[in-house]
């Protein structure tokens, strides 16, 4: 049996012991480790090769929409020793890796959430000011930068706030932005 047979097959019988993950179909072309997953976005990684005959779990991360990867600024990652029963294994994973995991994750699901909610606010605003500078105006592949004649709208901090910049104006239309921008709240 090679490695990853043999890494398959003992993950298997560890998995009748831990109620509602699996083995995830999407490693199997991997030669030297594999992907438990709950069905619910949480994954835990084992790596049979990086600690000798041991298991190597860490981890699988949420990721934004984008495809960036939300992870703990310190993960932690477990080694358990091979040789042993797949119960015992099974219950080292739940209470030495999974408490810790399953409370990272929430925390790095949570940031997820609320970088998806800012950047659909972003992109909402982006849009409504596009609507406001009419015909003209393109995104250049940024959900939140807009080019209009002579003047770029830059949409930040989720929506937060706006950087205008004016280019190749006129100094009368400089001075009537400057007089808007005072009237609307902004400096005296």
């Amino acid at each position: 049996m090679i490695d990853k047979q043999q890494l398959d097959a003992e993950l298997t019988e560890i998995l009748k012991h831990l109620p509602g993950w699996q083995l995830d179909p999407k490693f199997d072309g991997h030669c030297w480790c594999a992907v438990l997953i709950d069905g619910t976005g949480r994954g835990i990684h084992v790596n049979a090769t990086r600690s000798r005959g041991r298991l190597y779990l860490s981890g699988m991360w949420p990721t934004t929409s984008n495809r960036d990867t939300c992870r703990p600024d310190k993960c932690e990652h477990v080694t358990i020793a091979r040789g042993r029963p797949p119960e015992k294994i099974a219950a080292d994973i739940q209470r030495r890796f999974l408490p810790w995991y399953t409370a990272a994750y929430a925390e790095e699901a949570e940031r997820v959430s609320r970088q998806e909610a800012a950047r659909d606010r972003q992109s909402e605003l982006a849009t409504e000011l596009a609507a406001l500078l009419g015909t003209g105006v393109r995104t250049g592949g940024s959900h939140n930068r807009i080019y209009a004649s002579g003047l770029t709208v830059e949409v930040q901090n989720g929506g937060e706030s706006v950087n205008i910049e004016l280019h190749y104006t006129t100094p009368k239309i400089a001075k009537a932005v400057r007089k808007a921008f005072a009237k609307a709240g902004g400096t005296t």
